[in-house]
């Protein structure tokens, strides 16, 4: 089987994925803290205001890089990748890439980017960090940094969710689900890279992969 080198990403689309990686290892790190602290010097501390500080800047960039994918997927000179997340059409080719990830099939259809699998993790994550950005926003007290917006226009968000406890629930689980995703997300690169040999994985370092000619 022969393949060719083909550029996968442009450096604008690895930035864009490192920085929100970096953005869910900071806000999962301080999330636990500012929750758990386990620091010595706990809450009382300038340990606490600094990691409120740095979760709020992870925060902003996590929502500014997912703002940036939305630009490039409709105005980028490199992949405008737009049409790869139809939904009815990604809904009609679900049961045949399912039935391969069962073990069912022993192939797939071939799909140009991603696959439905991969079209609906993304727009559900999407969903998850702006649902995390606005409870994160309503679960804040205090005084709020100069970049922030006042912590008392997102109550709105309680009252929708019952009360700050189930708010606080919903943003814990909206940090798992990151954690999870991203565990999914690097075993599935990693099984793409050994099974099909194409240099998935180092391609969002390098913007280099394989492909069957």
């Amino acid at each position: 089987m022969e393949q060719e080198r083909i550029r996968a990403w442009s450096l604008g689309y690895i930035l864009d994925h490192w920085v929100r990686v970096a953005s869910i290892v900071v806000l999962t790190f301080t999330g636990i803290y500012i929750h758990t602290p386990f620091i010595s010097g706990g809450p009382e501390s300038g340990i606490m205001a600094s990691m409120r500080f740095f979760h709020f800047i992870a925060a902003y960039a996590l929502v500014l890089g997912l703002v940036v994918r939305v630009y490039m997927a409709f105005r980028s000179t490199f992949d405008a990748d737009w049409r790869d997340f139809g939904i009815i059409r990604n809904l009609k080719d679900l049961p045949d890439i399912l039935g391969y990830y069962l073990f069912i099939k022993g192939s797939h259809k071939e799909h140009r980017k991603y696959n439905p699998l991969q079209v609906f993790a993304y727009l559900f994550t999407a969903l998850v960090i702006l649902f995390a950005a606005f409870t994160g926003a309503a679960l804040y007290h205090g005084h709020a940094f100069g970049f922030i917006p006042c912590p008392e226009s997102f109550r709105w968000v309680n009252s929708i969710m019952g009360g700050e406890s189930y708010t606080r629930i919903g943003h814990i689980l909206a940090m798992w689900y990151f954690i999870i995703f991203v565990l999914i997300h690097v075993y599935m690169a990693v099984s793409i890279t050994l099974v099909n040999r194409d240099k998935t994985l180092t391609s969002i370092f390098t913007g280099w992969k394989l492909k069957k000619t």
